[in-house]
């Protein structure tokens, strides 16, 4: 298989050793972020320059989304897209020690407020966000206390960790109790997933990436349109939605700047309209109007922000 069609879970992490990952995170602990920017983007420029089949997805991505916009790939359109993504590591490791605080976040006007007043009545959700922006910067604020509602409450990340475990065991050891209430994506079923929904009906909340495909369930897509042409999204995410029947809210959270990691960053929360109380029958119509409401929002987003979407593989790959 050639590197550049493979999929996500595939692709080995890259980095080589932990201790890297330990010198980021000295650097963005002991120096300005300014600093820590520059720093960044010399180190990616030449991971950049020898990572042909990075550059390879990156350009399948962006080459799609320009022409929507009716406009060709910039120049080094890849490096800021691997850039972006970096920068992205960084403001995980950030707001992982809880050096973001609720003041960076700017509200937009959406149904937040609804979401709010769901929780603060005791009521959970259920949360589809993205590789789009930067979930786990939000999900960090929660750990420590920096919510909007007046009431605590838990998140819990569905994960598939396939690739990444070099950067996640240096999260672990940030903060480990942040680590232990993410369920492995790869090891639900039944009693997890009671599991979730009594967690819900207790007011908190479950989030889970709506785009990117299982490691185990290869076949298990839905077909949608996305940047102009068919792409596969993962089934499970959304069957999930339907078995928990929960209030669902897409959720993204954007940096306002695409290479600035001491920017606001946006967050957007946006209500499902497809709801779940109806016939099995009728159940799989459902599901896929769920997605085609994900894709939309998402193809939107990502348009005004292209960089900060964090796929590197072959996302239009048929199955």
């Amino acid at each position: 298989m050639s590197s550049e069609s493979q999929q996500w879970f595939e692709v080995k992490e890259v980095g080589g050793s932990l201790w890297h990952f330990r010198f980021m995170l000295w650097i963005t602990c002991h120096l300005p972020l300014r600093v820590v920017e520059f720093c960044t983007a010399v180190i990616c420029f030449f991971f950049w320059l020898g990572a042909s089949p990075v550059r390879k997805r990156s350009s399948a991505y962006l080459k799609r989304l320009f022409a929507v916009r009716g406009k060709r790939m910039p120049f080094m359109a890849t490096y800021k897209h691997v850039l972006s993504f970096a920068l992205s590591m960084i403001e995980k490791l950030l707001g992982w020690r809880g050096a973001i605080k609720l003041n960076r976040v700017e509200t937009q006007g959406d149904d937040l407020d609804k979401l709010v007043e769901q929780l603060d009545r005791g009521e959970g959700a259920f949360l589809i966000c993205s590789h789009l922006g930067n979930m786990e910067m939000l999900r960090s604020l929660t750990g420590y206390g920096e919510i909007h509602t007046h009431r605590q409450f838990k998140v819990f990340p569905v994960v598939d960790f396939s690739g990444t475990s070099k950067f996640n065991a240096l999260l672990y050891e940030l903060n480990p109790d942040l680590m232990n209430s993410v369920l492995d994506a790869n090891k639900i079923g039944v009693d997890s997933a009671v599991w979730m929904k009594e967690q819900i009906v207790a007011g908190n909340v479950v989030a889970i990436a709506g785009d990117r495909t299982s490691a185990n369930s290869q076949g298990r897509n839905i077909e949608m349109d996305f940047l102009g042409d068919s792409a596969n999204f993962p089934e499970g995410a959304f069957t999930l939605a339907s078995i928990l029947n929960a209030p669902i809210y897409f959720t993204f959270a954007i940096r306002k700047h695409d290479f600035d990691i001491r920017t606001p960053y946006e967050m957007h929360v946006v209500k499902a309209t497809t709801s779940f109380d109806c016939s099995r029958r009728e159940r799989t119509g459902k599901i896929k109007d769920l997605v085609r409401e994900y894709v939309q929002l998402l193809e939107k987003l990502s348009l005004r922000h292209p960089y900060q979407w964090y796929n590197f593989y072959n996302f239009w790959k048929k199955t």
